[in-house]
């Protein structure tokens, strides 16, 4: 369950972090927002789970960068498709501009961090919890 909750903390925290910079820079909508998510799994990738000094080879951070990028692409053409014009008047309410959710990359990067991260961090971080726990045989 911790690891759970630290990977939602990790992937929501990396994901605004690029999102926010994404929107400074002017990349609300359009093409290069695939690329946008793409850097958000991406990052997830490498920061959830063992970290990078813990990993037996620096090929599986690759990996998990590579196959990050392909999930947040994908996740932001799920949300593309299914959540298409909502608008979210909370997030209005709090200063976010009176523009569809996914064309708001400080709202929507969260959200497809913190998938990403729960699923790599439970993930990777089961197998070490379950290695600790098995007893060594003599």
């Amino acid at each position: 369950m911790l690891r759970l909750v630290l990977g939602i903390l990790k992937g929501a925290i990396v994901g605004a972090a690029v999102g926010y910079g994404a929107w400074k820079v002017g990349l609300g909508g359009g093409p290069l927002s695939f690329v946008v998510y793409g850097l958000v799994g991406a990052l997830v990738g490498v920061i959830c789970g063992k970290p990078l000094w813990r990993q037996e080879t620096l090929f599986t951070p690759l990996l998990k960068s590579i196959f990050g990028f392909a999930v947040g692409v994908g996740l932001f053409y799920g949300a593309r498709k299914i959540l298409g014009g909502m608008h979210l008047s909370l997030a209005t309410g709090l200063g976010a501009p009176d523009r569809p959710l996914i064309e708001v990359p400080f709202l929507l990067g969260p959200l497809i961090g913190l998938v990403y991260g729960a699923f790599v961090e439970v993930d990777d971080g089961g197998k070490a919890a379950a290695a600790k726990a098995a007893p060594s045989k003599p």
